[in-house]
């Protein structure tokens, strides 16, 4: 079950992705993710060397919700910009972990959507 504030931090990652407030009230419902807009998946891989951490928004001053091992796998949905992090300031929208992860550290081989 989603805490108040989880659903206001996805309204707030759906809005970033340029949903309308009526888009929200759909895909918390349907989905709980931003609309994916190609032929298919797309997946990520972490780079990291360790622990990578999951956010409430594209930026490292938020909370983080989860975290994901080296080596493990998640839906890319799409991409926005937020703080930079090794030099890019891209940002995935990971549909299982529900949050935020820089692409400083998933490879997703560049065929992400922007939200």
């Amino acid at each position: 079950m989603h805490t108040g504030r989880t659903r206001r931090a996805l309204a707030a990652g759906l809005l970033a992705c340029g949903l309308s407030a009526g888009g929200v009230a759909m895909a918390v419902t349907a989905t709980a993710a931003p609309a994916h807009h190609d032929d298919g998946p797309v997946w990520g891989t972490v780079t990291s060397r360790i622990e990578l951490n999951v956010r409430e928004d594209p930026t490292l001053r938020a909370d983080v919700v989860t975290s994901l091992s080296p080596g493990d796998q998640d839906r890319v949905e799409c991409k926005t910009h937020g703080t930079d992090v090794n030099g890019t300031s891209w940002w995935y929208w990971l549909g299982h972990a529900r949050g935020w992860v820089s692409a400083s550290y998933v490879d997703a081989q560049g065929r992400v959507p922007d939200c």
